[in-house]
């Protein structure tokens, strides 16, 4: 395993996690690949350790949050509503959660990179894998830009 900083272990450990975690994600691939998603080994790694974890976070005095579960970043729609993302990015995405109490969906590309999407308009990458992503999330550290869509009033 990757080295987590203590802050961010320690935020994960309040949420329930352990270093040994290793949930039963059955029910959760199946519901992405019913929504068009293939599940590649690294979303299935986050989910067995991570899956359902809602972790809580200050962040600028305020709290904040993000949860590993992809029900709470899909809802009911399909992968043909965030097919674009794809195409921005240039790799296959899976939804693997929600951020910022629930302002950003998380995405996981087949290469373990981590991106964050805001309305259509904004794309974050948030780390080159899990640890990275979840220690940037945690000890609130600016993320990089990789879309920026301006509106036309």
């Amino acid at each position: 395993m990757e080295r987590l900083s203590i802050k961010t272990k320690k935020i994960l450990k309040q949420s329930g996690w352990t270093p040994e975690r290793k949930k039963d994600i059955s029910s959760q691939v199946k519901y992405l690949e019913d929504k068009g998603y293939v599940v590649f080994d690294c979303v299935k790694k986050v989910l067995e350790q991570f899956g359902e974890l809602k972790c809580i976070y200050e962040y600028n005095g305020k709290l904040d949050d993000f949860v590993i579960d992809p029900e709470e970043g899909l809802g009911d729609l399909d992968r043909r509503h965030y097919k674009k993302y794809e195409v921005i990015i240039g790799e296959d995405l899976v939804v693997i959660g929600t951020a910022f109490r629930d302002n950003v969906v998380l995405y996981m590309s087949k290469a373990g990179n981590v991106y964050a999407v805001r309305d259509d308009y904004y794309i974050w990458k948030i780390g080159c894998g899990i640890y990275e992503a979840l220690i940037n999330l945690c000890e609130g550290r600016e993320l990089k830009t990789i879309h920026k869509e301006h509106l036309e009033n």
